[in-house]
């Protein structure tokens, strides 16, 4: 497990998106105060 978050902290850190499991269904994320890894948020599922 340990190996799994300092992948996804990585990952985070670069600007990239993790998916991670929540109670119900499938939550997509990434550092909320890079622009650039919101707008890739925002491509992969546009506001309607």
């Amino acid at each position: 497990m340990t190996q799994e978050i300092h992948n996804a902290l990585e990952i985070i850190k670069k600007g990239g998106l993790i998916l991670y499991p929540t109670d119900t269904v499938w939550g997509i994320g990434c550092d909320a105060t890079n622009p650039e890894a919101v707008a890739k948020i925002y491509q992969l599922k546009p506001v309607s």
